[in-house]
């Protein structure tokens, strides 16, 4: 495997229960795991690093960061302001004729994998429903702006899969508002969908 691949089964993995917020991540335990050695997995450690998923201390190692719930909330705050912006110009751009066939297909994944209890699966639905919207919004650097958020971890800490189905009916409104084209409507439902996320948060 690469380092990317390794990268990516470590969020899976977290996003889906497999990795806790706080555990560490031991290199010859991970070099064991992927049958890789440490030079790669080092490299999948700094990308994970990167992304705020995983913090590197000298001398002690490597962890799955713990966000706590302020930092959440002001990741949400952003959040919503990056998806409202995403869904509206994909919106823009389908209703210019940009191909939707991506979105559809992530749409009816994620309605699908909401009836499943494979955490996993709903998940990297998800994750294939954002990706189509960021490639339908044709923003290079919004999409890597949007990749730079520590939503992996916090998804896994605060357990966004257990409320699939609910969310899996909001996103797949979402969806459909953008494959209509209407790019207000669009944005205002995306940054609703966050806002009721963080507000939830708030309560807790």
């Amino acid at each position: 495997m690469t380092a990317a691949q390794i990268a990516r089964d470590v969020i899976d993995r977290l996003e889906s229960g497999g990795f806790a917020p706080g555990q560490r991540l031991v290199e010859a335990d991970l070099c064991l795991r992927y049958a890789a050695g440490r030079q790669i997995i080092r490299e999948a450690l700094q990308h994970l690093n990167a992304l705020g998923i995983v913090a590197l201390e000298p001398n002690r190692g490597a962890h799955v960061v713990h966000v706590s719930r302020e930092d959440a909330i002001m990741t949400l705050e952003l959040t919503e302001l990056l998806f409202g912006l995403v869904s509206r110009s994909a919106a823009r751009r389908i209703a210019a004729g940009a191909d939707a066939s991506r979105l559809d297909a992530a749409i009816d994944e994620l309605i699908q994998s909401s009836q499943s209890d494979d955490r996993a699966l709903y998940m990297r639905a998800r994750r294939h429903l954002f990706g189509a919207l960021s490639q339908i919004a044709g923003n290079a650097e919004l999409s890597r702006i949007m990749d730079q958020v520590r939503v992996h971890a916090m998804r896994a800490q605060f357990g966004f899969a257990d409320f699939r189905k609910g969310h899996a009916q909001e996103l797949a409104e979402i969806g459909h508002t953008v494959m209509a084209g209407d790019s207000a409507n669009a944005e205002e439902q995306a940054r609703k969908y966050v806002r009721s996320i963080r507000e939830a948060l708030q309560q807790l």
